[in-house]
C-alpha cells in the first residue's frame, strides 16, 4: 500500500499564491498588449488612410488613387506600416492622363508616436521608410514648361497662427520625411527629356537606399541593378540594352542641398566605369562636376555593349586588345542651362573569336568623340574619327560626323569596305539565321542636313558612290522561303538614288526590278518611308510557297515603304490556279497596297481588276476592288474561288462561261479569304449558253412540272443585275428561255447555302403531255377559282416559290397570273354563247383583270419598299464601314506615333500620322457618298420599275 504525500504546509501555500499573483498580472497585461496590437490597426485603419489621402491631396497637384489598404503594427514593431495596393499617380493640365507612376503595392513605415500625434492632430506623419514593388515611373520634361515630377503643392507660409487652426490638424500637421531606407523592386523607369534630347529607358529595375536623412549631413549607401538600359541622345543610342549595375556611398549634405560620390562603381554589362566629384542643387539647377573613366584597358570589356556580340554566347568569347574610356561633366543642368561634357573612347588592335567558329574579327580600331562646350545641347559634336574592322580577308572603314544633333541633325559620313557575309556568318552568331552568304560593297559618301531633306533642297545635299551585292543568300525560319539576291546594284545622288539593277529569286519564284529612290538618306537617319518608282518581272511568282501551314497567310504591307510600281508577271500559280500575262500598276503606301488596271488570264478567261488591299490590322486585312470577268469558266470559277462555290452554288453544276462586272467592299481573314458575311458588292453578269446538270433545285421542279428536259436544262445567255450584303447574292429578275418554256427568275441566295428565290414559269400546255389536266387542277384548286376552261394551246402561268438549302430545296408551286389566259378564253366562246353567259364571264374577266392590278400594284409598292430598306442598310454599312476606317486611320496614326522612341522621331512621324488620319477620314467621306448613291440610285430605278409594273410595263 502507497503511502499518501505529505501535507503542504499553510506558510508555504501563502508564500506560492502571493508569488503566481504577479505572474497572471503580467501576463493579462501582455495579453491586453498583444491584443492591442492586433486590434489597433484594424480600429485606426480608416482614420489613418482618411489622414493619407487628405495629406496627398493638400501636398499632391495630380490624381492620385489605390485599391486595397493595409496596416500593421506586430510585423514592423515599433512602426506602423502602411500599405496601399494599385497605387496610381495621374497628371493634370499639361499633362492629362498621363501616368506619371503606378504600382502594385506601396508600403510606407511610420513611426509610432507621430501616428498617435497625428491623429490627436498634435503633429505630422513621420515616414521612416520606404518600399515600392512592380512599379512604373515615367518622367517627362517636355520642350516647353516644368517637368511631370513637379507635382507637389508649395507650402503656406502664411497659414494660421502657431498654435491654431489651419488648414492641417495643428502646428505639425502635414508629412515629414525622416527616411531612414527606400527601396524599389521590379521597377520600370521612363525618362524622357524633350528639351535636352535625352531619352532613357531602365527595365527590371531594383534598387536600395539607406542612411539616416533625419541628421543634416550623413553618409548614405545605394545599390541599383537593372536588367536592361537603353539610352538615346539627339536620337542616336549609345547604351543598347544592357545590364546595369551601380553601388556607391555618398556624402549628403541637406542643409546645403550637395551630394559627394566617393567609393563607387558603375557596370555596364562587363564594362566597369568609376565615377567621382559631386552633385549640387542651386537654385532650379543642379551644379554638376563630375569625372568618369574605366579603369579597366581589356578590348572585352567594351565589346560587352555591343549587342549582336553580347547576346550570344559572351562568356566564351575570345578576345585581345586595349581601349580607353574617360569623361567629364561640369556646369549647370537645369531647364534653361546645359553643362559642358567630354566623352572620349579609344581601340586599338582589337580581335574576337568564338571558340565554337572558325574565324576571329580583327585588326578593329576605332576613335570616338562627343564633346559639348556647354549652355546648349545643339552644340554637342560627335566625332567617330575612325573606325576599322576585317572579317574575313575584307576591311571596312567608316567615319562619321554628326552636328546639331537636336533641332537639325547635320551628318557627314563615309563607309567603304567590302562585307564578305559568309565570312560574317563564321566569324559571329547571328540569331535565327540558317544560311547567310554573298558579297556587299559599299563606296559612299554623304553630308546632309535634316532640314534640307525636309524641304528637298538637294542641291545642298552632298551624296554620291554605290552600293552592290552580288550572290546574296538568306535562310532564316522568321522567312517561309529562303532569298537570294544575285545582283544588286544601287547608285547615289543628291536628289535620288537608281537601282540600276535588282535580279533575285523568292523561293522559286523570280524576280527582277529596276528604279529609283527618293529619299534615301531620310529613310536611313529619320525613319521617313522609303520613297520610290519602279518596274518590276517574273517568269514565275508561286503564291504556295508563303503559305502557312496549308493556308496562305496575310502579308503586311510595309508600313516605311511608299513606291509606285509598274509590274508583269508571265505566270502567277496558286494551288491549282494558274493565271498568266498578268501585269499591271501598283503603289505601296501607308500599309496599303493599291491596285491599277491589275489583270490576268485564267480559266480561259481574263479577270481585270483595280482597287486597294490594307493591313492596318493584319488580323482583318480590308479590300476594295472593282473587277472585270471575260469568258471565265464557270465550273472552274467554282471549284478554284471559294467566293464563286458560296455566293453562287449553281456555277458547281453549270457548263459554259461568264463575263461580269463587279465592285466588292469587304474584310478577308488570316488565311486570305473574304469575310462572306462582310461582303458586300453590285454589278451585272452576263453567261453564254450554260448547261445545267445535277442541279437539286431544278430536280425537284422536274417532278412538279413534269416538262421534259427541265431538270437537266440548256440556257441561252443570261443577263442580269446583282448585287451582294449581308452574306446575300441578290439576282434582280431577268427572263431565260430553256426546255420550249420561259421563265422570270429572280431572289437572294446565302453564304449559308440558304435559297430564297421566286420562278415565274410559262408553260404551254404541249409539253406537259398526261400530266397537263392532273397540274392544272392541282393550281386551280390551290388558287381557289373554278369556271375556268383551258383551250389545247393555252400557256399556263406557274409561280413557284423555292426556299430550304442547295441540297435540300422546298419548292411551293402556285397558279401565276390567269388574266390573259382567261381573256383568251372568253374572247374564243363570244360567238356561240348568250348574252348573259357572255356577261357572266366578263364580270369574271373584269375581277380577275383588277386583282391582277391589286397584285401589279402590291408588287410595286413592295417594290419600292424593298429597295428603301435595301437603300437603308447600304447607308447604314457604310457608315458602320466609316467608322471603322476612321478608327482604323486612328489606330494607324498612332502605332506610327508609339513606335517612334525618340523626339526627332516623333516629330517625323506627325506628319505620317496626320497623313495617315486625313486619308482615313477622306476615304470614309468617299464610302459614305458613294452609298448615298448607290442608295439614291437604287429606290430610283425601283420606282421607275414600279411606275412600268403599275401601268402594265412589266
Amino acid at each position: 500500500m502507497r503511502n499518501s504525500d505529505p501535507p503542504i504546509p499553510s506558510g508555504v501555500s501563502q508564500r506560492m499564491t502571493l508569488q503566481k499573483k504577479p505572474l497572471a498580472i503580467a501576463g493579462a497585461v501582455l495579453g491586453v498588449l498583444i491584443l492591442a496590437l492586433v486590434l489597433l490597426p484594424l480600429l485606426f485603419k480608416d482614420r489613418i488612410a482618411a489622414r493619407v489621402q487628405a495629406e496627398v491631396d493638400q501636398a499632391v497637384d495630380a490624381d492620385v488613387s489605390w485599391g486595397d489598404v493595409e496596416l500593421s503594427f506586430l510585423r514592423t514593431f515599433p512602426s506602423f506600416t502602411l500599405g496601399l495596393r494599385d497605387l496610381s499617380v495621374v497628371g493634370v493640365d499639361r499633362f492629362q492622363g498621363d501616368t506619371l507612376a503606378a504600382m502594385d503595392r506601396l508600403r510606407v513605415s511610420m513611426t509610432l508616436g507621430s501616428v498617435i500625434r497625428s491623429l490627436r492632430g498634435a503633429g505630422p506623419l513621420e515616414v521612416s521608410s520606404v518600399r515600392m514593388e512592380s512599379s512604373l515611373l515615367q518622367l517627362r520634361v517636355p520642350g516647353e514648361g516644368g517637368p511631370s515630377w513637379d507635382v507637389f503643392r508649395a507650402g503656406d507660409d502664411e497659414g494660421a497662427p502657431d498654435g491654431g487652426p489651419g488648414d492641417g490638424a495643428g502646428d505639425g500637421a502635414g508629412l515629414s520625411v525622416q527616411l531612414r531606407s527606400f527601396e524599389l523592386t521590379d521597377g520600370r523607369v521612363l525618362f524622357d527629356n524633350t528639351r535636352s534630347g535625352v531619352l532613357l529607358s531602365l527595365e527590371g529595375l531594383r534598387h536600395t537606399l539607406s542612411g539616416d536623412f533625419s541628421r543634416d549631413s550623413l553618409v548614405a549607401s545605394t545599390t541599383t541593378h537593372a536588367d536592361r538600359a537603353t539610352l538615346e541622345f539627339a536620337g542616336t543610342p549609345y547604351l543598347p540594352g544592357v545590364e546595369v549595375d551601380f553601388d556607391a556611398d555618398l556624402s549628403v549634405d541637406l542643409a546645403e542641398g550637395r551630394v559627394a560620390l566617393r567609393d563607387n562603381e558603375l557596370r555596364l554589362n562587363e564594362l566597369l566605369v568609376r565615377f567621382a566629384g559631386e552633385v549640387a542643387r542651386e537654385g532650379e539647377d543642379l551644379a554638376l562636376d563630375l569625372t568618369f573613366e574605366a579603369p579597366g584597358t581589356d578590348f572585352r570589356e567594351i565589346l560587352s555593349i555591343v549587342p549582336a556580340v553580347y547576346a550570344q554566347d559572351f562568356q566564351s568569347l575570345e578576345t585581345s586588345g586595349r581601349f580607353s574610356f574617360a569623361g567629364s561633366v561640369t556646369g549647370r543642368y537645369g531647364p534653361e542651362a546645359f553643362p559642358a561634357f567630354s566623352v572620349s573612347a579609344n581601340v586599338e588592335d582589337g580581335s574576337f573569336r568564338y571558340p565554337d567558329l572558325p574565324q576571329p574579327a580583327r585588326a578593329i580600331s576605332a576613335d570616338l568623340a562627343i564633346d559639348n562646350p556647354g549652355g546648349d545641347v545643339d552644340s554637342t559634336v560627335v566625332r567617330l574619327s575612325r573606325f576599322h574592322i576585317e572579317i574575313g580577308d575584307q576591311p571596312i572603314d567608316a567615319v562619321v560626323t554628326v552636328r546639331t544633333p537636336a533641332s537639325d541633325p547635320d551628318v557627314d559620313a563615309t563607309v567603304r569596305g567590302t562585307l564578305d557575309l559568309d565570312a560574317l556568318s563564321r566569324t559571329v552568331k547571328l540569331e535565327n539565321v540558317e544560311e547567310l552568304s554573298g558579297i556587299v560593297t559599299a563606296d559612299a559618301t554623304a553630308r546632309a542636313r535634316r532640314s534640307d531633306l525636309d524641304s528637298a533642297r538637294y542641291e545642298r545635299v552632298a551624296a554620291e558612290g554605290s552600293v552592290t551585292a552580288r550572290d546574296l543568300t538568306l535562310s532564316s525560319p522568321d522567312l517561309r522561303q529562303p532569298v537570294s539576291v544575285e545582283e544588286m546594284a544601287i547608285a547615289l545622288s543628291p536628289e535620288r538614288s537608281e537601282l540600276n539593277t535588282f535580279r533575285a529569286t523568292l523561293g522559286s519564284s523570280d524576280l527582277d526590278a529596276t528604279g529609283s529612290i527618293e529619299n534615301l538618306l531620310g529613310f536611313l537617319m529619320r525613319d521617313e518611308p522609303l520613297r520610290g518608282a519602279g518596274t518590276f518581272h517574273s517568269d514565275r511568282f508561286v503564291l504556295d510557297e508563303w503559305k502557312s501551314g496549308n493556308e496562305l497567310e496575310a502579308i503586311p504591307v510595309p508600313g516605311m515603304l511608299d513606291l509606285a510600281l509598274d509590274g508583269t508577271v508571265d505566270e502567277l500559280v496558286y494551288e491549282d490556279l494558274e493565271m498568266t500575262d498578268a501585269s499591271g500598276s501598283l503603289q505601296i503606301r501607308d500599309q496599303r497596297l493599291t491596285l491599277d488596271g491589275f489583270g490576268f488570264s485564267t480559266l480561259g478567261g481574263r479577270i481585270a481588276m483595280s482597287g486597294h488591299y490594307e493591313t492596318l490590322d493584319i488580323e482583318r486585312p480590308t479590300f476594295g476592288l472593282d473587277l472585270g470577268i471575260d469568258s471565265l469558266d464557270v465550273a472552274g470559277a467554282a471549284e478554284a474561288f471559294l467566293t464563286v462555290r458560296s455566293l453562287a452554288p449553281v456555277a458547281r453544276y453549270a457548263q459554259g462561261t461568264f463575263s461580269s462586272d463587279l465592285s466588292l467592299d469587304g474584310a478577308l481573314s488570316r488565311n486570305m479569304t473574304p469575310v462572306l458575311d462582310l461582303l458586300d458588292g453590285t454589278g451585272s453578269l452576263l453567261t453564254s449558253r450554260i448547261s445545267i446538270e445535277g442541279f437539286p433545285m431544278l430536280e425537284r421542279l422536274a417532278e412538279l412540272v413534269p416538262v421534259p428536259g427541265i431538270d437537266h436544262p440548256t440556257f441561252s445567255a443570261l443577263r442580269s443585275s446583282i448585287r451582294i450584303e449581308d452574306g446575300r447574292l441578290h439576282v434582280e429578275p431577268f427572263d431565260v428561255s430553256a426546255a420550249g418554256l420561259t421563265m422570270t427568275v429572280d431572289g437572294s441566295n446565302g453564304i449559308d447555302q440558304s435559297l430564297d428565290y421566286r420562278l415565274a414559269l410559262a408553260v404551254p400546255r404541249n409539253l406537259l403531255g398526261s400530266g397537263a389536266d392532273r397540274l392544272i387542277g392541282d393550281l386551280v384548286s390551290r388558287a381557289g377559282r373554278a369556271g375556268l376552261s383551258f383551250s389545247p394551246d393555252e400557256t399556263v402561268p406557274v409561280t413557284v416559290r423555292v426556299g430550304g438549302t442547295v441540297s435540300e430545296p422546298g419548292l411551293d408551286l402556285a397558279l401565276g397570273d390567269p388574266a390573259g389566259t382567261v381573256r383568251s378564253a372568253v374572247e374564243d366562246a363570244a360567238g356561240a354563247a348568250v348574252d348573259r353567259e357572255v356577261e357572266e364571264v366578263r364580270e369574271r374577266v373584269d375581277a380577275a383583270e383588277e386583282e391582277a392590278r391589286q397584285r401589279a400594284q402590291a408588287r410595286a409598292d413592295s417594290l419600292v419598299a424593298d429597295a428603301e430598306r435595301r437603300a437603308e442598310t447600304i447607308r447604314a454599312e457604310a457608315r458602320r464601314l466609316a467608322v471603322q476606317v476612321r478608327a482604323e486611320g486612328n489606330r494607324g496614326a498612332e502605332e506610327v506615333l508609339a513606335q517612334a522612341s525618340n523626339p526627332i522621331a516623333r516629330a517625323a512621324a506627325q506628319p505620317v500620322a496626320d497623313r495617315i488620319r486625313r486619308e482615313a477620314e477622306e476615304r470614309a467621306a468617299q464610302i459614305e457618298a458613294e452609298a448615298d448613291e448607290r442608295a439614291d440610285a437604287l429606290v430610283a430605278e425601283a420606282r421607275e420599275q414600279a411606275e412600268r409594273i403599275r401601268g402594265g410595263g412589266g
